[in-house]
């Protein structure tokens, strides 16, 4: 019998048992290693691609809020020949509403045209019927900075006045009366009894200029207090005005509150100033 070739080499011997032990060890670990990889691969593919985000414009601010052209139609004027829209010539910025405040006692219409008889006769605007003490719609005039518009009243075609569209305030179109506020001395008010200043009371803010317009055809006054008080005309004074003529009255030095005022010429002749 022939020699064993490797009888020089070591012999390893293990038992069934730790061959098992061995076996479990090596297939534990690689489950372990298969979870953590398994894991790792759903992270990767879970994951939420970036996001740029991009911010919104700033949407441009809104353009400044209309503002509103008061005129009046003045007490007395259904009477042919009196003062009847005031102001005659009323500047209105471009972009402005205008409202026709009725002082009447009488219906009225402020309507664009020349008269009854014009062709465009209400194509720019008309009030419609406005009753004695109330106001019209506010109106929007379609029209170009320097257009000049005449109108009239329908029931009395012989009150006649005219408007001008101009450029608006800087910061966008005014609120209020083109020209401020504004007291008129009524055609008449001479005759005692008779309406004299109007409006009556005259409510303005702190700071206004009021401008005094004596539509008569005598010397006037608006003088503060009352004819007996010893400081009549101490908060203002229009002194005399002749008619046709104009004067203002700036309240900017004036507390807010009331105050009387009367004709020096014609003490009967009384108002009211509030200031807010």
């Amino acid at each position: 019998m022939a020699e064993h070739e490797h009888k020089d080499e070591p012999v390893l011997l293990t038992s069934p048992g730790r061959m098992a032990r061995g076996i479990i060890i090596v297939a534990v670990t690689l489950a372990i290693g298969a979870a953590v990889v398994v894991t790792q691969f759903d992270n990767f593919f879970s994951q939420s691609a970036p996001v740029t985000r991009i911010q919104p414009e700033t949407p441009p601010p809104p353009p400044p809020a209309a503002g509103v052209t008061r005129i009046a139609i003045l007490a007395g004027s259904s009477v042919q020949g009196a003062p009847d829209y005031d102001p005659d010539d009323a500047q209105v910025p471009v972009g402005n509403k205008v409202v026709w405040e009725n002082r009447d006692n009488v219906f009225h219409t402020a309507t664009s045209g020349t008269g009854p008889e014009d062709a465009e006769m209400s194509v720019a605007f008309d009030t419609g019927l406005v009753n004695g003490g109330e106001s019209s719609a506010e109106i929007t005039i379609d029209a170009d900075v320097g257009t000049t518009i005449p109108y009239f009243c329908q029931v009395h075609p012989y009150m006649t006045s005219q408007l001008t569209i101009v450029e608006a305030e800087e910061g966008g179109a005014t609120g209020g009366s083109a020209e401020g506020p504004t007291l008129t001395i009524l055609a008449g008010a001479s005759a005692q009894g008779a309406p004299d200043y109007d409006p009556d009371p005259l409510t303005v803010s702190a700071g206004d200029v009021i401008t005094v317009r004596n539509a008569d055809n005598v010397f006037h006054t608006a003088t503060s207090g009352a004819p007996s008080d010893a400081d009549a005309g101490q908060a203002f004074d229009t002194d005399l005005m002749e008619a046709g003529a104009t004067a203002t009255i700036d309240t900017a030095d004036l507390e807010p509150g009331e105050y009387d005022y009367f004709c020096l010429v014609h003490p009967y002749m009384v108002g009211k100033l509030q200031i807010e």
